[in-house]
Formats: structure tokens, sequence, C-alpha cells
């Protein structure tokens, strides 16, 4: 099992919607028929790891570590 950042994650997502948007909705191989995701499941899906990929990028930004600051009164 791989573990995947969710910046690939949104990757393959919007590489799906380009397929679905260039015409490639559903294929067919011999007597098989495949069909992506519809397009309002990979926009949610999209702004999802959007917001999950932002948190990731600005933990990785800031070391990856919590900042506890403690301030007296």
């Amino acid at each position: 099992m791989t573990t995947e950042t969710y910046t690939e994650r949104l990757t393959k997502v919007r590489t799906a919607i380009d397929k679905i948007l260039s015409g490639s909705q559903s294929w067919r191989f011999g007597d098989r028929q495949y069909t992506r995701a519809d397009l309002p499941t990979l926009y949610k899906m999209e702004e999802r790891f959007e917001r999950l990929a932002a948190k990731e990028r600005a933990t990785t930004a800031s070391g990856g570590r919590h900042r506890i600051r403690y301030i007296g009164f």
C-alpha cells in the first residue's frame, strides 16, 4: 500500500476532470464498458483535496510541528 499525499490525489482528480471534459466519459473494451465518475462528484473531491493539500503544504512549510506559545497574564 502506498501513501499518497493530498497534492498527488488532487492531481489525479484534475486529470480525471480533464479527460471527461475532453470527451472520454466512458469507453468500451470488447464487451465491457467503463465509465468515469461524474463531474459534480469530481468537483467536490477537487475542492476537498485543494483544502487538504493547502494544509499539507502549510504543515510542510512550518517544519511539520505545531508551535505552542505561552503568554503570561
